[in-house]
């Protein structure tokens, strides 16, 4: 059940500001060390499903 009252108040005004400090490396050092076929295969296994159990796309 969503409690619509708390929603309504979550308007993003208590979001601190951040600083853009650069692109994260830690994604293309995870691909890196996957390899393409490593990167496809955890895709395939991974996104088969949403976290709603609906299938994913090919």
């Amino acid at each position: 059940m969503v409690e619509v009252a708390r929603i309504g108040d979550s308007c993003g005004f208590g979001v601190p500001l951040y600083r853009y400090e650069g692109k994260r490396e830690h994604m293309g050092k995870w691909c890196e060390k996957k390899g393409a076929d490593g990167v496809a295969t955890y895709i395939k296994d991974k996104n088969a499903r949403s976290l709603d159990g609906l299938p994913g796309i090919d």
